[in-house]
């Protein structure tokens, strides 16, 4: 199978996408050294901030997950009521790798709120 791009490329796009292939290089990182593997990572580099990459990484029910990532990266998960109306745990945690700011994030469910 082969690919093949037809329409131009646009030089004023370099830079959104350098931002790109740093922040899924990072986020390779992520999945092969994260104790728990994620569920889920999304990339953002938007056209109007293409020098500011970000990670999102999601863990379903999992606070471990979260946690150890936080370890690893050097960082500190912290946990609170999701909302006002929903007290369901959100354990959270922000770092940076490789200059690129990392988010991660669960929200447990029921069971885990009575344990």
């Amino acid at each position: 199978m082969s690919t093949q791009i037809t329409g131009p490329v646009v030089e004023n796009d370099d830079a959104q996408r350098r931002g790109h292939l740093a922040a899924l290089s990072a986020a390779t990182l992520i999945v092969m050294h994260s104790p728990v593997v994620p569920n889920d990572i999304t990339v953002r580099c938007n056209d109007f901030a293409p020098d500011s990459p970000q990670i999102s990484v999601f863990f379903y029910e999992s606070a471990a997950g979260v946690e150890q990532l936080a370890q690893s990266l050097g960082a500190q998960a912290t946990t609170r009521p999701f909302r006002d109306t929903d007290p369901r745990p959100y354990v959270s945690m922000t770092a940076t790798l490789d200059g690129i700011p990392v988010e991660a994030w669960t929200l447990l469910g029921k069971a885990e709120v009575a344990a």
